[in-house]
């Protein structure tokens, strides 16, 4: 199958390229639209629904207003306080309070206000005076007064403020009214003003402010989410769940998640639905109130502005793909006149040979020129690539002899030149070496399995640091990064300063890089390159000392005073005594604490690093004598790698020397211990467990136990305590009791034959000591395994 040519290619890409971009951003374009109709409704719904809570809020405030202004009002008390009752003095004051209320009924037309004395069976509002009237009212006067205190606005009927003389409202079954009593009046408590609100009336102002009010409905709820306010007058009174509305997400009823403290001190928006009909539910609650004002809305209603932002959008897209098509296909082909033409100078005949088997029908233009070319340059690229190897590898061998003194003295100068040394011979008065290795013992970060990796890294930073002209090739040897520095400088003191400078800045350079700590030896100045040998030994003796200093060190070889030996104490053998009875008794903890004792006096000491050795050396040496003189061979601890001196000579630090003693040495030591102990531990008891079964029935006590087993009775005890979780005496006791019940059980033996085999000296002391353990004597238990059988020959 032939392949597609390059002009294709450039031809689909540039289709591609314009395409799916023009695609992406028309669906964007309609999705964002869309979106943003779905979320300035939701605002919409929000702020509308803030405005009806204000709206609301504000009318029953006036209201209030009102309500407390008639009960100051003097009209109100002279009405109340008259002695003459109504009929003498009632019209004058009845005029007087329907003007009021008629003034106040200016400031919300909606309002009615009542004067209602039930006692004297008359009241008052805007319409007038009337008597004799038969109060509708469900409640009496004090219940709906207490209601009002403790919970505020109630819902109340409408024929509260309707009387057999007027016709009953219409409209709305329900208002929303307040009661007040009259303060500092001496008359029935039943006298009271109460002013209120139609319900529905409250769903007006939605009608007013949204344009599309016939698509949303405003819900009010009080504290006990009773509907006060509802778009169905037939929902008011009844409780939020008769509503029907069911959250989408919860699937569970609106008032169900109203009544859960999340929603209780929140506002939000839900997506719910109503009888198979999905709405948007904004709602809000009132602090002034307790109330809960929720605004439903049919969803998913975008408008047409919005639906013609997406149709052209769309137009937009397909006019402008239509276009990209076209341009892509003229660029394209005016593009690849340059490559039919280099393809013509090329010439295609040569091309197959070189492409070895695959033929030209499966390749594009491109590949044509390339595979020509990239011949060329992969020969290239693989001759000097292994030039590169193998003149790597003979500086390396050359570095490596040369440090450790394998290079004949008559031909050293020849072959420092021979690897590209010749200016660094000429010019180099003093040379020293630098060992650096990496300190890992409890990093966090990198393990032992990454030193080489991490040194090979060190090898990098150290050559891209140091001038060519000053340092020969780093190279990788016994687990360190080594290289040779040389100046032109003669000056000892000046070169030493140099030196320390040189390493604190590689040991700062290696740890921003690497977040790696390295501890860094060098050797002191020489003046001659056979020198290199010696140079290279102090650099490794300067590290060892990290076993006193730690980890981190920059240390120069000619710091170390090698003429005397500072042990300012003698070697700990109180301590080292001690931690070998720990490691006898198999205690771990306590054989840890006293080893850390003893290295932190070992470590104290002013002593060279090959006395540190020889004072490891011996501590090593009596424990495994300790050990061998207990019977566990070296293969029980030892994995068999290679010799145990040899681990320890390798350690690099304290901390090292520590957890290795613990891991490989006293740990494993314990164990095989502690599995001695407990087998010994299991042997005993077993023992005397046998003792007990065999000779229950003789005076056996702990003592002549141990006598028997030639072991101490306190130990003895200990020990059977350990394996069995209970004492001698009261094992002894269980299995007796044991016995005795089998006795009773199974044979005619009186309970004094019984007490006397079992070596109670009374009776009355083995049933006390029976009732003890089982609860019941004797007699009873043996009566209650019985009575089954005389039942059933019954």
């Amino acid at each position: 199958m032939r392949s597609f040519s390059y002009l294709h290619k450039m031809i689909v890409f540039g289709i591609l390229l314009s395409t799916l971009p023009i695609l992406l951003t028309g669906i964007a374009a309609f999705i964002y639209s869309s979106k943003q109709s779905e979320l300035h409704r939701a605002q919409a719904n929000k702020q509308l629904l803030i405005q009806m809570q204000t709206n609301v809020e504000h009318k029953l405030a006036t209201v209030s207003y009102m309500l407390d202004q008639a009960v100051r009002s003097p009209d109100t008390l002279h009405s109340l306080t008259s002695s003459s009752s109504v009929q003498g003095t009632g019209p004058l004051f009845a005029e007087k309070l329907q003007t009021e209320f008629k003034n106040m009924r200016s400031w919300e037309p909606l309002m009615d206000i009542t004067l209602v004395n039930q006692t004297q069976d008359w009241l008052i509002d805007h319409a007038g005076l009337y008597l004799n009237t038969d109060f509708p009212m469900a409640l009496p006067m004090k219940d709906l007064l207490s209601s009002t205190l403790t919970s505020g606005w109630q819902l109340t009927p409408s024929s509260v403020f309707n009387n057999n003389e007027r016709p009953v409202n219409s409209g709305c079954i329900y208002h929303i009214a307040l009661a007040r009593s009259i303060p500092d009046v001496n008359v029935s408590s039943d006298a009271a003003l109460i002013a209120g609100i139609p319900a529905c009336s409250l769903q007006k102002p939605l009608e007013e402010d949204a344009p599309d009010s016939s698509t949303a409905g405003l819900i009010i709820l009080n504290r006990e989410q009773r509907i006060m306010v509802h778009p169905d007058p037939e929902y008011i009174g009844q409780p939020l769940a008769s509503a029907g509305i069911w959250d989408n997400d919860s699937k569970a009823n609106f008032s169900e998640l109203l009544s859960k403290r999340g929603f209780a001190a929140s506002s939000g928006q839900r997506e719910v639905h109503i009888a198979d009909t999905r709405y948007s539910l904004s709602y809000a609650h009132s602090t002034l109130k307790g109330w809960t004002y929720i605004l439903i809305s049919p969803t998913n209603i975008l408008t047409h502005e919005y639906v013609q932002i997406g149709l052209h959008t769309m137009y937009i897209s397909v006019a402008m793909l239509l276009l990209s098509l076209l341009l892509s296909w003229v660029g394209s082909r005016r593009m690849h006149m340059p490559i039919r033409k280099l393809l013509a100078q090329l010439g295609d005949k040569r091309l197959p040979d070189r492409l070895g088997t695959k033929s030209t029908l499966h390749i594009d233009e491109f590949e044509q020129i390339r595979a020509g070319v990239s011949q060329l340059s992969a020969s290239q690229s693989q001759l000097e690539s292994k030039l590169n190897q193998y003149k790597l590898q003979i500086r390396t061998h050359f570095l490596i002899n040369l440090l450790l003194g394998k290079n004949a003295p008559s031909t050293l100068h020849d072959t420092f030149r021979e690897n590209g040394y010749g200016s660094q011979l000429q010019e180099w008065q003093q040379i020293a070496v630098i060992a650096i290795q990496t300190d890992l013992m409890n990093h966090t970060k990198y393990h032992a399995k990454d030193r080489d990796l991490l040194l090979f890294a060190v090898q990098n930073i150290l050559e891209e640091s140091i001038y060519a002209e000053q340092q020969l090739l780093p190279v990788v040897y016994e687990q360190a990064v080594v290289t040779i520095i040389g100046t032109s400088e003669q000056d000892r003191v000046r070169f030493s300063q140099h030196l320390y400078t040189l390493t604190e800045q590689l040991q700062h350079q290696i740890s921003v890089i690497l977040s790696l700590q390295v501890s860094i030896g060098f050797s002191q100045p020489h003046n001659s390159l056979f020198q290199i040998p010696q140079a290279y030994t102090e650099a490794f003796e300067a590290l060892k000392h990290r076993m006193k200093l730690g980890a981190g060190i920059i240390f120069q070889f000619e710091a170390i005073d090698n003429r005397t030996s500072h042990w300012t104490l003698p070697y700990p053998e109180s301590l080292e005594y001690t931690l070998i009875q720990a490691i006898q008794n198999a205690d771990e903890a306590l054989a840890s604490s006293h080893l850390h004792q003893l290295l932190k006096v070992l470590f104290g000491m002013e002593c060279t690093p090959e006395e540190y050795q020889v004072a490891l050396t011996r501590l090593l040496t009596h424990i495994l004598q300790m050990m061998q003189e207990s019977g566990i061979r070296l293969g029980q601890i030892s994995k068999g790698h290679g010799s145990i001196f040899n681990e320890l000579h390798a350690l690099q630090y304290a901390a090292e020397v520590e957890q290795w003693f613990n891991k490989h040495i006293i740990i494993p030591i314990i164990l095989i211990l502690k599995e001695r102990q407990y087998a010994q531990y299991q042997q005993i008891s077993e023992k005397m467990i046998a003792i007990i079964q065999q000779e229950y029935d003789k005076d056996l006590t702990l003592e002549e136990c141990a006598s028997r087993l030639h072991y101490n009775a306190n130990y003895l005890s200990s020990v059977f305590r350990k394996e069995t979780g209970c004492s001698f005496s009261e094992y002894l006791t269980k299995y007796r009791f044991s016995i005795a019940k089998k006795w009773l059980d199974e044979s005619e033996l009186t309970v004094k034959d019984i007490a006397a085999r079992l070596r109670y000296n009374n009776p009355q002391n083995f049933i006390r000591s029976f009732r003890k353990w089982e609860g019941i004597t004797p007699g009873q238990y043996r009566g209650r395994k019985h009575k089954p059988d005389l039942s059933m020959k019954q």
